[in-house]
């Protein structure tokens, strides 16, 4: 059979049975989709014969489509499989058994090994028959998807009426029980369980809402909602939360699935908006405390909490912002003392903590929170939870309690453990004060796991031109693992969450600084030479140890330093835009100011590139209004995909409509400008969006680019 060096086998294989066809060397699936029935024909054999003679040559077996491992399937993505018409059929640890009409293709070895983690052991298939097996082993995960947009749009097309009650919008009870409505409400809440979520969005629009799950501390995109599915499902949510016989806001409703078994109680907030009706739906299952130990501290950090504890007096100020894992450190605290008499004031507890008097507060008995702390205090307990102190009332009391032999369990919002202790200052308690009482401030911040199923090692030649590789070489640090992407962490690469603590034990000479009434520098540096590690430094533990990745620990902490690129080390920056002229000018300026540019004629080929992962992009240009795919959808794809979430987006339009600005900057647009485009106006932004996500591009190399491209502009 003629191999030519440069000549793909398939044409090779094609002129030997009399055909010349236009085959490039490196063909892509449709190009051999097309051209296999041809060869196949003018060989004169039955295709199944011609791929055994072919599989011969290939020293190769021939796939039985008939058969493939479900768990196979899902090592590689369906985006994936289908740019290189490839199908996992099965796996060991090493290797993974690939399907495909080309064994030559690097590409697809390449990224089987990216996704999969392991090498590809290929056997032969023909293209057509490989995608009607693709379409069946890759229906199963499209299913739910699918089939939750087709509820939306039935609910949508529903025909029932809203009536007014007192001025509100409501549904009657009949309504409220039509059966698609029942169904996506159900579905929404126990596919969120199902997903692991601990919130649920159900966001307003001006054309359309959304749903949201956060899970593992990420909100992830779910499903649009045309604005009458949103109104009726808001409706359907607020009648279990609000209406329904017997409902309790305080204590929730119960929501459950059967596989696996999981059952949480759901607590709805509902928040009236110009565009519409904000739910917000928590999920907590009230039995569920978590421990000290199964928060999975590590290191010297959970030995410090540990003697922390330990002591029997002194105030413990636990700091963080918004979901960082307070709540969960709280209650484990209070749940290693139950052997204690503990009683916790709370606005409203979450979860039910064995042996410990648990209390909500309630303003309607005319009572402050400090007043309602203090009358616990006649009840001699060993422990108190003082819930979040917010005033300096609140404050003080908490400080005559830690003084008198008692240890105190208190939170603050503040950024880290110094600003913990700088907001007690601000209240209004003396430095000295606070030496006396106070005995330790635990700062938390929650980043992701990597999921042990699916991280693989990081190679330092494969991945040398990732962003983990240049954040390790800007920390002086070695990347250990990277998240790949798998069913369980649902492609995401990672799976729960871990802490990370600051932990600020007031020793003697953090007590003679804070008498001082020191600045924060001051404290920080205290706080340090005392033994504190900072975030950053449990941060690159947790990394060294293989547990999260440099790109999760910039994303909570923000820890790594702008870095210098030259614009040819910066990675390329893709360019979307279905207007050719637009298309052309736009990429030929960033390509003279030094730039690589990859250009894509309309969103649906953006989308692919963007999707296929093949390059490691540092910024997308493109426009807004494009057929098929427009820049709203590209957008959404962009930041829904937590490997391009911050990846830098400019987007361009002809439209005048202020109201676009403000949509694609509030959907996670970086920057936006009008067309028609100026080249000065253009580059500027480039280069104020990349500093603004932490690139400074070598300004010499640019302006020499940026002359050379005037002057030839210029005649």
């Amino acid at each position: 059979m003629p191999d030519s060096k440069h000549d793909h086998w398939l044409k090779n294989v094609a002129q030997q049975v009399g055909l010349n066809l236009d085959i490039p060397p490196r063909p892509d699936v449709s190009v051999i989709r097309q051209a296999w029935p041809q060869v196949v024909k003018a060989s004169r054999m039955p295709e199944d014969r011609f791929t055994q003679k072919l599989a011969g040559h290939f020293r190769i077996g021939v796939a039985a489509l008939s058969t493939f491992d479900p768990q196979a399937v899902r090592l590689i993505p369906e985006s994936v499989a289908r740019r290189h018409g490839i199908l996992a059929m099965s796996f060991t640890e090493g290797n993974v058994v690939i399907a495909t009409s080309d064994p030559t293709s690097r590409a697809s070895v390449r990224d089987i090994v990216e996704h999969s983690g392991r090498q590809p052991v290929f056997l032969l298939a023909g293209p057509s028959r490989l995608a009607e097996t693709m379409e069946r082993a890759y229906a199963p995960a499209r299913q739910p998807r699918n089939a939750l947009q087709t509820l939306v749009a039935k609910v949508a097309e529903s025909d029932f009426q809203v009536v007014t009650n007192q001025g509100r919008g409501l549904f009657t009870s009949f309504e409220l029980e039509d059966p698609a409505v029942v169904q996506l409400a159900d579905i929404v809440l126990q596919q969120g369980l199902r997903y692991r979520a601990t919130e649920i969005h159900v966001e307003p629009g001006k054309e359309a809402g959304r749903v949201r799950y956060r899970i593992d501390g990420v909100l992830q995109h779910v499903v649009d909602l045309p604005a009458s599915a949103h109104t009726r499902l808001v409706a359907r949510l607020k009648h279990l939360a609000f209406d329904r016989p017997g409902a309790n806001p305080d204590d929730g409703f119960p929501v459950q699935i059967t596989d696996p078994p999981a059952r949480k109680s759901a607590f709805v907030i509902s928040t009236p908006t110009p565009g519409g009706e904000l739910v917000w739906i928590r999920l907590v299952d009230p039995q569920a405390v978590p421990t000290l130990e199964s928060l999975n501290f590590g290191g010297l950090e959970a030995s410090k909490i540990e003697q922390v504890l330990s002591r029997q007096e002194g105030l413990v100020l636990v700091t963080g912002p918004a979901r960082s894992g307070t709540s969960s450190f709280v209650y484990a605290a209070l749940h290693s003392l139950e052997h204690q008499a503990v009683i916790s004031l709370e606005g409203r507890p979450e979860l039910e903590v064995p042996g410990v008097t648990q209390i909500k507060y309630d303003p309607s008995k005319g009572l402050s929170f400090a007043q309602s702390l203090q009358q616990l205090l006649d009840r001699n307990p060993d422990v108190i939870h003082a819930g979040e102190i917010r005033d300096l009332d609140t404050a003080r009391i908490v400080l005559r309690t830690a003084v008198t032999g008692r240890k105190v369990l208190a939170t603050v919002h503040t950024s880290d453990a110094v600003s913990g202790v700088r907001r007690l200052l601000d209240m209004g308690l003396a430095g000295g004060r606070l030496a006396e009482s106070m005995h330790a401030v635990v700062s938390l911040r929650l980043v992701r796991a990597l999921c042990r199923k699916c991280a693989r090692p990081f190679d330092p030649t494969k991945d040398a031109r990732s962003r983990e590789a240049k954040m390790g070489s800007l920390l002086n640090a070695a990347p250990v693992k990277k998240a790949v992407g798998c069913r369980a962490c649902a492609g995401t690469g990672y799976l729960g969450q871990i802490p990370i603590p600051e932990v600020l034990v007031v020793t003697p000479g953090m007590k003679s600084a804070l008498a001082a009434e020191p600045n924060d520098v001051e404290l920080l540096r205290v706080a340090q030479a005392e033994g504190m590690r900072t975030f950053a430094e449990v941060g690159l533990e947790r990394v060294a140890n293989g547990e999260t990745t440099f790109e999760e620990i910039e994303r909570v902490l923000g820890i790594v330093p702008a870095r210098q690129e030259t614009t040819e080390s910066v990675g390329p920056i893709l360019v979307v835009d279905d207007d050719v002229q637009d298309l052309t000018l736009v990429s030929a300026s960033l390509r003279n100011m030094g730039f690589e540019v990859v250009s894509a004629e309309g969103g649906p080929q953006g989308q692919a590139m963007i999707e296929s992962g093949e390059h490691d992009f540092c910024m997308v240009v493109m426009d807004l209004y494009m057929p098929d795919v427009d820049g709203n959808a590209l957008l959404r794809t962009i930041r829904q995909s937590l490997a391009t979430q911050t990846l830098p987006v400019i987007v361009l339009t002809s439209s005048p409509d202020p109201r676009d600005e403000l949509e694609v900057l509030e959907a996670g647009a970086d920057d936006f400008l009008l067309k028609p485009i100026v080249v000065d106006r253009l580059e500027a932004r480039v280069r104020a969006v990349l500093r603004r996500s932490g690139v400074h591009v070598s300004a010499q190399h640019e302006a020499a680019d940026a002359n050379s491209w005037r002057a030839a502009t210029s005649h």
